[in-house]
């Protein structure tokens, strides 16, 4: 129906009814109008045109008809018009509606009709994309929708009165535990999968709008309730619970792990025999995901790297998968340890315990004394380990070892002088070593510890050399192989680096900031601080999710499987796994600056030590505290250099801001 200029309509537009004169009247069955309340133009369908008023004299006209519309809606009886209605539900029509109710079909009548019958949702229903008619629910349909009302509106006070209860709790100033009614043990249990494990339930929804003016989301104020109800699990880090990372799994993920048998597929496999197998690890790692083995064959040695094989179990897709897909990190942290998998699995049935016979990824190299290699093989393989070592352990035996220890002593010191050797040919190629002191940080029964380890200890020096070297020749096998995989690698520094073999804090900062970040390539380049020309990562895939993609590839290649992955689902996995392994990488730092800088605050105030100047900025220093390796301010009226080891007194600790205070 066409329109003239002027026209007052009443038509339906933005969930609502309004009034508006026509601008123009458009091709193809739409309207220009301009909206009366707003004074807005915009385009409708001619279809959702209700009544047309013809072109009202004047704005006190159309005023006129506006209050004579909201008047007449506030007297519709739309009970009567159902029950005059109800025996032939379904859709009818406003003209048939508004000649039955008035009479007559004026513009009036309809717009009353069609503005009250809409928001009559009780016993009237709206037909989609119908504006002249409406749907009559039947007597079983109304019956049905008010039951279905009294449900929402019993469930919405439940869920006040919870949002209520939830909120007194959080508010609770007592030192006793806020009591928890019988009708609320649900909730809690609920809020304590939500936030030890990540489920989702209406627990969540309930902590999410609860406002209380300290928390500020669903995370912090299930940690607060369960403080007040004194709910909170033993043992759990609420470091981890506020930066939303889960210590424990789902029930589904631990019954699916719990459900492995320690069985393999042995028939692709060659065994392992005739070499002393050993690993090497921190004395608390129970994930064991590599191990060793060297004798001497003429003057070269036989040297074997074994990875762990955690795709024996672990499928593409399956829920371990996406389990470690979404932690794709083990975190070691000061007061706990969060496993990418569970124990059953990463401690047990897939790590390299010793006396078990395990699946691996082995790599066979024959090298000369001075680390050449002149050749190597990457197979699917059963090993048993035969001796499981602490670094300090390793590094004894090679210094003085016990008569029984005279293989294993022979195994080590020939695989430590190979590595010194292959990290002095890497060095000439370019490579750059950046020694800098790891502390051991604990926190057990509250009672902090920080302890000094050395990265450089010749036990350390030779594991990270054969794991370096494993990484290289597995991107050499997916290359020769035109395996897909994705490249680890590095551009040159923005200039000459040179590198730190013993740690001196204001050089070494210096060395870094030259250096480029690594990232990942799904073509093979150089990575120049390794002084490689291929580098991927695969040495820990019982601890990092991308070392167990990449794992994958090279496994199901060596048995003669189809390849896992394209090179384009490659990317995008690592990615999304890349992104969160360096938040959890940065929250792992995090937790042990808080914890060193505690420790700090309680043995430390007042007590003088050395510290290295960093920086100086105008009256800003700088500096770094020597052995715990923590930066703070330097109150001094003096100026040193940057570089120059001054003696300091901590002065003021704030853990929770990461703030450090020194005086000179």
């Amino acid at each position: 129906m066409a329109y003239s200029s002027g026209t007052l309509l009443d038509y339906f537009s933005g969930n609502d009814f309004s009034l508006g004169t026509v601008v123009k009247d458009g091709d193809g069955g739409r309207i220009q109008v301009k909206a009366v309340k707003t004074d807005v133009s915009t385009k409708i369908p001619n279809k959702q045109v209700v009544a047309s008023y013809g072109q009202p004299s004047g704005k006190q006209a159309i005023a006129e008809i506006q209050v004579s519309i909201e008047s007449e809606c506030a007297k519709v009886d739309t009970a009567f018009i159902w029950e005059i209605f109800v025996d032939s539900p379904g859709e009818h029509t406003f003209d048939e509606l508004a000649e039955n109710y008035y009479g007559d079909k004026e513009p009036l009548h309809l717009s009353t009709i069609a503005r009250a019958l809409f928001k009559d949702t009780d016993h009237f229903r709206r037909i989609q994309n119908s504006f002249s008619s409406i749907q009559v629910r039947s007597r079983e349909e109304y019956e049905e929708y008010m039951n279905m009302m009294k449900m929402r509106a019993e469930k919405a006070a439940q869920r006040d009165k919870a949002i209520a209860w939830i909120t007194e709790a959080i508010g609770y100033k007592g030192e006793a535990p806020f009591p928890v009614p019988p009708e609320y043990e649900n909730l809690v249990d609920n809020t304590i999968d939500y936030i030890m494990c990540g489920t989702n339930s209406e627990a969540v929804n309930l902590l999410s709008r609860t406002v209380v003016l300290d928390k500020k989301n669903a995370r912090d104020n299930a940690i607060a309730l369960l403080k007040k109800t004194h709910r909170m699990p033993e043992g759990a880090d609420e470091f981890l619970l506020a930066n939303g990372i889960h210590a424990a799994f789902s029930r589904n993920v631990m019954e699916y792990a719990n459900n492995l048998k320690e069985e393999f597929d042995r028939s692709e496999r060659s065994v392992v025999t005739e070499e002393l197998v050993f690993s090497i690890d921190d004395a608390e790692t129970r994930e064991i995901d590599d191990a060793l083995s060297c004798r001497s064959e003429g003057d070269n040695y036989i040297v074997g790297v074994y990875i762990a094989d955690p795709a024996c179990y672990v499928s593409k897709g399956d829920p371990l998968d996406e389990t470690a897909e979404d932690r794709p990190l083990s975190l070691y942290l000061p007061t706990t340890t969060v496993k990418m998998f569970p124990d059953h699995l990463s401690c047990d049935i897939a790590s390299l315990n010793q006396g078990k016979e395990r699946p691996t990824l082995a790599f066979t190299m024959t090298m000369t004394k001075e680390g050449e290699i002149l050749d190597w093989e990457i197979r699917s393989a059963i090993v048993t380990v035969t001796r499981r070592l602490t670094y300090i352990e390793a590094d004894v035996i090679m210094e003085a070892p016990a008569p029984d220890d005279a293989s294993l002593a022979q195994a080590l010191k020939s695989l430590l002088f190979i590595a010194d050797n292959s990290r002095a040919f890497r060095e000439a190629d370019g490579a750059v070593v950046l020694n800098r002191p790891e502390l051991h940080v604990r926190v057990k029964n509250g009672e902090v510890s920080v302890e000094s380890e050395d990265q450089n200890s010749p036990s350390h020096r030779l594991v990270a050399e054969f794991m370096v070297l494993a990484n290289s020749l597995a991107a050499k096998y997916a290359l020769r192989n035109e395996i897909p995989v994705i490249y680890r690698v590095q551009d040159p520094p923005s200039g000459p680096v040179t590198s730190v073999h013993e740690y001196e804090p204001y050089f070494f900062d210096q060395q870094v900031r030259k250096m480029k970040r690594t990232r990942l390539s799904t073509y093979p380049q150089p990575h120049f601080g390794l002084g490689l020309d291929l580098y991927i990562q695969i040495s820990s895939p019982l601890r990092r999710y991308a070392d167990l993609v990449m794992h994958r590839q090279l496994a199901a290649h060596s048995l003669g499987k189809p390849i896992p992955y394209t090179q384009e689902e490659l990317f995008v996995v690592l990615n999304n796994v890349e992104s969160t392994a360096s938040q959890n990488r940065a929250l792992e730092k995090e937790a042990n600056k808080y914890w060193i800088l505690e420790y700090l605050k309680r043995n430390c105030i007042g007590q003088k030590m050395g510290a290295t100047v960093m920086k100086v900025e105008g009256p800003m220093v700088l500096a770094e505290l020597d052995f715990y390796c923590e930066r703070g301010v330097v109150i001094t009226r003096d100026k040193p250099m940057p570089g120059e080891h001054i003696q300091i007194t901590i002065k003021e600790v704030y853990p929770d801001s990461g703030r450090l205070v020194l005086q000179r």
